[in-house]
């Protein structure tokens, strides 16, 4: 507005000095000096526009903020290339559905235009995240925990494994399907709060659309373990799309959950049920599922969904299943071999016993020879036997090695 009244006052004066005396014949006039701007390509994180080469141009961007989160950098510098081109492109997070404006002032003129912002939901093929940690005395609406300074290591802790690996457990998540790209500063589709507190991590929607993630390094059950916290702040980017509809409950999780049947393990029913059913191994390991199932995916706007890439540790899991079962078909058969043995000997041991009562003193030659035969095949057989047994006992060690081995995986 203010360049606006300059130029005006220019052009009266310039009128007021025609009426008194005519202008030299090389002298210019105001409005030939001036530097002729046109926006030709308006649209939300991109502008064109045309003028003179080499000028320099400031544009400011306009539009309203959302409840929760970023908005674009208001003011951007460019400058017009050889042939009057200018061309910006800015980082454009997620906004509530809205019209925004560019002012764009080359030289001495000014043009605006308006561009339409679509407003959520964020898309999920490619979106941005910012990490920050609260300060002890921050205020964060709707956010009650008091701050707990004992634990700002674990806090710390969970901080860094989450900036180095939350974009490729995203990835992992959803099957190379959606991109998260972590930006250190401003602005971000998503800011992700974390906060010294001992309190349940969540996801706050405003009415504008507008989204925030805040996470606890503890809550009432315990302190989180680092897996377990990149894993709930899955969860809550989960939030962003899921759950609706007549299979989710009222808190945005699934009513029921249901296994995907190309998911294993701790990871079969997805991200997006409550509670989240996690594992705690033998080693004292807490796994908890980290793997979006399909009906999660289809939430995020995916149709064409590839099975999950292979997990080296399911692998070599269900490859020790398969000699599990072996084995334990092969102890089976030994077991009853073993007790048909049992059952050969015990009977033996008995008509042996019963000629032994029958005949104290002596037994004859023809009974004699029958209770010799006897002991002959029991002898025989307890050989037998311990030979069984013997391959029964080498195969139990092969089993509990394969069962501790099971039981060493964390999956």
């Amino acid at each position: 507005m203010k360049l606006r009244a300059a130029l005006l006052g220019a052009v009266l004066a310039s009128c007021s000095a025609q009426a008194g005396a005519p202008a030299p014949a090389d002298v210019p006039s105001a409005a030939a000096t001036a530097t002729a701007v046109s926006v030709t390509d308006s649209a939300y994180g991109r502008l064109s526009a045309k003028t003179l080469p080499g000028t320099r141009c400031a544009i400011e961007v306009h539009v309203s903020a959302p409840r929760l989160g970023d908005v674009p950098a208001p003011t951007l510098d460019a400058t017009a290339d050889a042939t009057g081109a200018v061309s910006v492109t800015y980082p454009a997070p997620a906004l509530p559905k809205q019209t925004g404006r560019y002012v764009v002032t080359c030289g001495s003129t000014t043009a605006n235009a308006d561009f339409v912002i679509a407003g959520y939901p964020i898309d999920a093929r490619h979106f941005t995240a910012r990490i920050q940690v609260a300060g002890p005395t921050d205020q964060i609406a709707g956010v009650t925990a008091r701050a707990d300074p004992s634990l700002a290591p674990v806090r710390d802790r969970d901080v860094d494994a989450l900036t180095r690996t939350l974009v490729s457990e995203w990835a992992a998540a959803t099957r190379g399907l959606s991109t998260l790209q972590l930006v250190t500063a401003a602005p971000a589709d998503i800011v992700i709060t974390v906060l010294t507190a001992r309190a349940t991590s969540h996801l706050t929607r405003e009415a504008d659309g507008s989204m925030a993630i805040y996470l606890f390094p503890a809550d009432d059950s315990g302190t989180l373990s680092a897996d377990n916290f990149v894993a709930v702040a899955l969860h809550e980017l989960g939030h962003i799309w899921c759950c609706s509809g007549p299979d989710a409950s009222a808190d945005g999780h699934w009513a029921q959950p249901v296994a995907d049947p190309l998911l294993q393990g701790v990871d079969r029913f997805g991200l997006m049920n409550h509670p989240v059913q996690c594992i705690v191994f033998a080693a004292g390991i807490e796994s908890c599922p980290n793997r979006f199932s399909e009906r999660e995916l289809r939430t995020m706007g995916f149709t064409a969904i590839p099975p999950p890439p292979r997990s080296a540790c399911i692998d070599s899991k269900n490859a020790l299943l398969d000699q599990l079962t072996t084995l334990k078909a092969q102890l089976a058969a030994a077991k009853a071999t073993l007790d048909a043995s049992d059952a050969a000997l015990a009977s033996l041991a008995q008509q042996i016993k019963a000629l032994e009562a029958q005949y104290p003193g002596g037994m004859p030659p023809s009974v004699y020879s029958q209770y010799t035969a006897l002991v002959d095949r029991y002898n025989a057989s307890l050989a037998v036997e311990r030979t069984q047994l013997s391959s029964y006992n080498a195969l139990v060690p092969q089993y509990n090695g394969l069962v501790e081995q099971v039981n060493g995986l964390l999956c």
